[in-house]
Order: structure tokens, then sequence, then C-alpha cells
């Protein structure tokens, strides 16, 4: 089964081209490795296929509930998130979905002649996040941070107190 399927992907910055006509396909079980020298494209390829980058031609598709991610090699913490707020920060379209769901709730009250829409919208979304296990999350960014080896750093420690080796290792965590 396909996870990612590129087809005729082009890019190019200017008259300079990045990448011409590539194709591919990635199946379950399969890793795969970008190889280049500097300025060969394989950020611009990684920021391509996670959406963070519209190519100048081709088709992208993820199999479906497929999220991919990368260790951005220029990622940027906040000086003032502590380890916990950058592994929670992996979950941040679980805490929108909650937001939303919360905010139903209280329209709900306000608008009766609704309320069985915004019922069965709250329900969708309370079972989303039942089936992400989003009611664990706490418990898993400890199953993770002991993992990694970052729990005795403290899970409270500011990423601005942390070497650039533990904030990369931070970042990995997150993945």
């Amino acid at each position: 089964m396909s996870i990612l399927t590129v087809e005729n992907l082009n890019q190019s910055f200017g008259d300079r081209e990045i990448l011409t006509n590539v194709s591919f396909r990635m199946n379950k079980g399969e890793h795969i490795g970008l190889v280049g020298a500097n300025g060969e494209g394989k950020s611009t390829f990684l920021s391509i296929i996670t959406s963070k980058l519209v190519p100048d031609q081709g088709k992208i598709e993820w199999a479906k509930n497929v999220k991919a991610g990368y260790l951005d090699q220029h990622a940027v913490l906040t000086d003032d998130m502590t380890i916990r707020d950058v592994l929670k920060s992996a979950c941040q379209e679980l805490f929108t979905m909650e937001e939303k769901m919360n905010d139903l709730y209280m329209k709900m009250g306000e608008d009766p002649d609704h309320m069985e829409e915004m019922l069965a919208e709250a329900g969708s979304i309370a079972d989303l996040l039942t089936a992400h296990d989003f009611y664990m999350i706490d418990a898993k960014i400890d199953e993770v941070a002991r993992t990694s080896g970052i729990m005795d750093l403290g899970l409270d420690r500011k990423v601005n107190a942390l070497s650039g080796g533990q904030r990369t290792r931070i970042l990995l965590a997150k993945l």
C-alpha cells in the first residue's frame, strides 16, 4: 500500500531548476533517505511534501490519515516555552479541535434552534479526540520524554536553558 505518491514534481527558483520531473512511490514499511550536496533540493523537497511549499508543478498524494513531519534544520523554539510546551505543540491540531467542541457546547445554550446540529458536530469531534487518545496526552508526553532520554532534563525547564543538542533531541521527541 502506497503511503506517499509523488508524480512529475517540478520546482525552480528563478531560472534555477531544483527538482525536475520527480516521481516515486513510498510504500508502507519502506524507509527513504535523501542524499545530496548542499543546495540540491533536499529541504525544498521536504517542504513540498509536508505542504510548507507549493510546487511549480506535480502531484503529491498522501494516504488517508497519514501525518508527516520532519526535523527542520532551521527549527526555532520560542525561549519562553518549556520542554512540555514543545512536546504538547505536536498535538496542537487536537487542542484546536477541543476548543471548537467547547465553543459548540457554549453556543448550544444561546441558539436552541440549532442545538441538534451543534450537538452532532460536537459529538463527532469528541469521537475524533477519543480515537486520537487526546485525553491521554500528558501520559503520552511523559512516555515520549522517558523513552527519548529527556525526562531527566525536567519537562518544566525552559528551552532557552538547553544546549543545541538538547534542543534537537526535544524536536525529535516532538516528531
